[in-house]
């Protein structure tokens, strides 16, 4: 008897070429050659580089309104404090009492005692506490003892009896840093610190200075009704979006009661 084996179950040698070749083919289809290698590797590169970019923008972006928040915060501080001084400057009054003290007296506020374009001196029951204090707002355009200057200062000390422009100066003080010299012209802010101005609203020349020392200086600061802050503070750090230096401005008015 002859055995005879079945075709169909016998793949022959050409079958077994094409299922090889088509393995292979398989095989080097699921790799990547060098080049598209290097083209991900590039478009990667480009990728990562400009999320980078984005983050580090965005850092500094929260860094500049950071440091806008600040001198904002600053700003309102100096100008709210300086408002509520001026509100009580003269309070309380020679008339409050019944043998009408002069403004010797501790118990009697001068009110302005000294003014000028970046200074203030005056007297007033500033902490509304019955005490009267006498208050200097100065402008300092530098103190080689504090590298934080240009800065405003604020002194406060209880009145004594005597003089009200030779009272003692206090030993602490509030500080506003970083300040735009005030005044006008290249690298100042543009206006002065203090602004004067009549009941008309008319402006008071200061521009020399006025005190109550002599009567001419007595009819200027007499006729002061309303003054306006005018301060603006600057940082080295400049602003990512615009490039210039960060800079805010803020003004307020304050009417006087003496």
């Amino acid at each position: 008897m002859i055995l005879r084996q079945s075709s169909s179950n016998a793949p022959s040698n050409a079958a077994r070429a094409t299922n090889v070749t088509r393995a292979t083919r398989s095989g080097a289809a699921a790799g990547f050659s060098l080049l598209e290698m290097l083209i991900a590797i590039a478009i990667l590169g480009v990728v990562t580089g400009a999320v980078f970019e984005q983050i580090s923008t965005m850092q500094k972006k929260s860094q500049s309104e950071a440091m806008k928040l600040d001198l904002s915060q600053q700003s309102r501080e100096f100008l709210d404090q300086t408002v509520r001084d001026l509100h009580m400057a003269g309070y309380p009054k020679s008339a409050m009492y019944a043998n009408m003290p002069d403004n010797t007296d501790n118990r009697v506020a001068a009110g302005l005692v000294a003014v000028s374009p970046a200074s203030i001196l005056m007297e007033g029951d500033v902490n509304s506490e019955g005490q009267v204090y006498s208050v200097k707002i100065v402008y300092v355009p530098v103190d080689p003892a504090d590298a934080a200057c240009p800065c405003l200062r604020r002194f406060a000390v209880p009145k004594t009896p005597g003089n009200p422009l030779a009272q003692p100066t206090a030993t602490n003080y509030t500080e506003t840093t970083q300040v735009l010299p005030p005044g006008i012209g290249p690298g100042l802010s543009g206006e002065d610190l203090f602004a004067f101005y009549d009941m008309n609203g008319n402006p008071v020349d200061v521009t020399a200075g006025a005190d109550i020392s002599t009567s001419g200086g007595q009819a200027t600061i007499a006729s002061i009704k309303t003054i306006k802050i005018n301060l603006s503070l600057v940082t080295n750090l400049r602003d990512p979006a615009s490039g210039g230096l960060m800079r805010t401005s803020m003004s307020a008015t304050a009417r006087l009661n003496q």
